[in-house]
């Protein structure tokens, strides 16, 4: 199923999740790779190397790219477009999280809320090694679901409305409850656009994984990383506040 969002509703998103609502977390995600990133430079290289897998708009890579030298893979063309536009000096790629190859490793592999269309435990592995695979020794992962199993609630409404020059937008999510049993859960998206009092009504469906927090922790042990899960500020609606970290051994 395509995802409108990201593709024929993807002119939304910059007026919607705007670059400035991810400083705050970008921030946090600064302190714990400075905390824990165990790499030196490469000769000739000021900076350590990120690529985030699944970038979307690239709003929260544009909090990162004036501290490392970074790529960007996303499965959208559309999302892609807006992300080079944003971050001109990071290298980006069409690629799906689960079966991308590069050939080369980075100091630090990031998947931002992306993860969440990781609907299977097969498909959350796949994702986890695509970032293992891309990883330097002493690197680290970074994974950010919107939910884990153990805190989520639903059925539920959030909405927001966002102004822009020649627009406003207002966007409202009902996330469902998942089946007994169930690694997934559905939400259905509404955009109410204004422009200038013509109203538009547009509707997206979207499906994102419900897992465990263990399950998380698992897989990244799996795949040979040290595995930790810190707590971070929830955004609006409730939803994040959940950070992944696998870290690969120095010695790798």
């Amino acid at each position: 199923m395509t995802l409108r969002l990201y593709s024929d509703l993807a002119h939304l998103w910059p007026v919607i999740s705007p670059p400035e609502e991810y400083l705050v977390e970008a921030q946090e995600w600064l302190d714990v790779i400075r905390d824990r990133l165990d790499v030196a430079p490469s000769p000739g290289q000021t900076l350590p190397t990120l690529l985030e897998l699944g970038c979307g708009g690239g709003h929260l890579l544009s909090h990162l790219t004036p501290h490392f030298i970074t790529e960007a893979v996303d499965i959208s063309p559309q999302m892609l477009e807006i992300s080079r536009r944003l971050n001109p000096q990071t290298l980006h790629h069409v690629g799906d999280m689960r079966t991308f190859r590069l050939g080369r490793e980075f100091d630090v592999v990031a998947i931002h809320d992306a993860v969440n269309y990781m609907i299977t435990e097969d498909d959350l592995w796949a994702a986890i090694e695509t970032a293992a695979a891309h990883l330097n020794p002493g690197g680290l992962v970074l994974l950010a679901p919107d939910c884990v199993q153990e805190t989520f609630s639903g059925p539920r409404v959030v909405e927001w409305t966002r102004e822009a020059e020649d627009r406003s937008v207002t966007f409202i999510e009902y996330v469902g409850k998942p089946q007994p049993g169930s690694t997934s859960v559905e939400s259905v998206f509404i955009f109410v656009i204004d422009e200038g009092g013509d109203l538009k009504v547009e509707v997206d469906r979207h499906t994102g994984g419900l897992f465990p927090a263990e399950t998380w922790l698992n897989l990244l042990e799996a795949a040979g990383l040290g595995a930790e899960y810190i707590q971070t500020n929830a955004y609006e609606g409730g939803f994040g506040g959940n950070l992944f970290v696998g870290q690969k051994s120095a010695l790798s």
